[in-house]
């Protein structure tokens, strides 16, 4: 039995498809580079909720809370998130009267875009005025609550 020959749009249409596989690997980052940036997104999702929450609690308190499960025995939050990864809890510390410190390990710096350009989306702003950009490794960011008479 003899093999047909390869006709010349088969191979074209081949090459063709090959060459848009690794133009969209470029042009997306690679499968793990894509879900390591949207786990980067979810921890700044997280510390952004947090760190709304502990102003709301502030609000109320005029204090901050000690922990994180103070915020659920609050009723700021149902539950204290967790880093979507490894289902570890972010850090929170006291820092004084008004400061506090949350700290997160992100797999990627917040620079890190799809297409080299623009920073990820959720390196600066993500719901309040606190810029989230990071780096790669434990970033930690020292936050004030709002004053009082500040809205």
């Amino acid at each position: 039995m003899t093999k047909a020959p390869i006709s010349t749009a088969g191979a074209a249409a081949t090459v063709a498809a090959v060459l848009v596989v690794i133009a969209g690997l470029l042009t997306l980052g690679m499968p793990s580079r894509a879900r390591a940036r949207r786990l980067d997104g979810l921890r700044v999702d997280d510390l952004s909720q947090l760190s709304r929450s502990i102003d709301v609690y502030w609000g109320k308190h005029a204090a901050l809370p000690p922990t994180l499960d103070s915020l659920v025995a609050a009723r700021q939050l149902d539950r204290v998130p967790l880093d979507p990864q490894n289902n570890t809890a972010y850090t929170y510390l006291v820092s004084g009267e008004r400061s506090y410190r949350l700290c997160a390990t992100f797999a990627q710096p917040s620079d890190t875009s799809v297409d080299g350009n623009q920073g990820n989306r959720f390196e600066v702003f993500a719901g309040n005025s606190h810029s989230w950009r990071h780096g790669a490794g434990e970033s930690c960011f020292d936050l004030t609550p709002p004053a009082k008479d500040a809205k």
